[in-house]
């Protein structure tokens, strides 16, 4: 699909002096799959950092449990991994949502890979944007998520 950049990273035919190959991120699938996670990533994140509070029944004073429940759940976390993911689409998110334009950004994303309910130039009809917009604003997504989890330190954005 023409929509979906192909791992080009959104490199437009000029900036790659006219070539017809393209160059090929070969992280590109991985950080899409990533974005793809970060709803089930986000709500695993936010139920770890839930505090319980159950009344005690064992009828001992402590009764053997945490005392402090705010400790317990700053102590639960996501795998490093899982952390490092989310906190890299976190990032782009918030970014994202300082633009102009960065809540229609942020509907892009939402519709094509977290509803999934939309190809990108379906998004890009219900967003009311051009289609050549929303492939800049799905590469430029994508480029930042792979900025913030330190993809792109050795490659020419």
């Amino acid at each position: 699909a023409q929509g979906d950049t192909g791992g080009t990273g959104g490199i437009s035919k000029s900036r790659r002096g006219g070539k017809m190959s393209k160059p090929r991120y070969d992280w590109w699938s991985y950080v899409k799959g990533m974005i793809r996670r970060y709803p089930a990533l986000h709500a695993q994140y936010l139920a770890l950092r839930e505090t319980t509070i159950t009344a005690q029944l064992t009828g001992m004073p402590g009764g053997g449990s945490v005392s402090n429940p705010t400790a317990t759940a700053a102590l639960r976390e996501l795998s490093p991994i899982n952390q490092r993911e989310h906190d890299a689409v976190r990032k782009a998110v918030d970014e994202t949502r300082q633009y102009k334009d960065g809540q229609d950004r942020i509907a892009i994303i939402r519709l094509v890979f977290w509803d999934k309910s939309h190809t990108l130039s379906g998004a890009a009809l219900a967003v009311s944007c051009s289609l050549p917009t929303a492939w800049r604003w799905h590469g430029e997504f994508i480029r930042l998520v792979a900025s913030n989890f330190g993809l792109m330190d050795n490659v020419d954005s």
